[in-house]
């Protein structure tokens, strides 16, 4: 079996692109340290990274190097997922407010949002005016501070809000949940 030890801070070069393996893993094999796993060619790997990098994701594109000069391209792998999408744009921009508000791992683009199929947060959204549909697709959530929590851990509120009275800089450096949350949570606090 492979082992793959290093996550390199880096896009793979052409040549290291033509050499490489690919490990397309789901959303929830992508937030483990410890994995194994087969690569598309069908290459027995073991996936093991540093406690450092627990609670990180490895996003599409990563590059993991290991034995041998060994080295593996993560893919989203296509899975089922929740597209939320709405007629008006306030009401998936209030869709995005209530998924961030609950620390959902969401994947943005500008008509619709991706989320792990969840019945209880779709009903919320439907509720809100948003379209909710099932499909099969890649799944690459917004990285920022809650990354690693699918939506089945996390759609109760409460823990900690590292950015919750942020200021400026903050906002610069969050994603746009996070953005959400740091106004809302701006907006509530008592002024000095």
């Amino acid at each position: 079996m492979l082992r793959l030890t290093r996550l390199l801070d880096r896009p793979p070069t052409a040549d290291e692109r033509a050499r490489a393996l690919r490990l397309r893993l789901t959303y929830d094999e992508r937030v483990k340290t410890r994995l194994a796993a087969m690569s598309v060619d069908g290459t027995a790997v073991a996936i093991l990274l540093d406690d450092a990098k627990r609670g990180s994701v490895l996003r599409d594109g990563a590059l993991l190097a290991g034995d041998d000069d060994a080295l593996a391209i993560v893919e989203a792998a296509p899975q089922p997922v929740a597209r939320i999408s709405a007629d008006a744009p306030l009401v998936l921009l209030r869709a995005t407010y209530h998924l961030a508000n609950r620390h959902v791992p969401a994947q943005l683009a500008l008509d619709h949002l991706l989320i792990e199929r969840d019945p209880v947060l779709e009903a919320m959204l439907r509720g809100l005016g948003a379209g909710v549909d099932h499909v099969v697709a890649p799944f690459d959530p917004e990285g920022g501070a809650y990354v690693g929590h699918s939506a089945g851990h996390s759609a109760g509120h409460g823990g900690h809000h590292p950015h919750a009275h942020g200021d400026a800089d903050d906002a610069d450096s969050a994603s746009l949940g996070e953005q959400l949350s740091i106004a809302a949570h701006a907006r509530r606090a008592p002024s000095s």
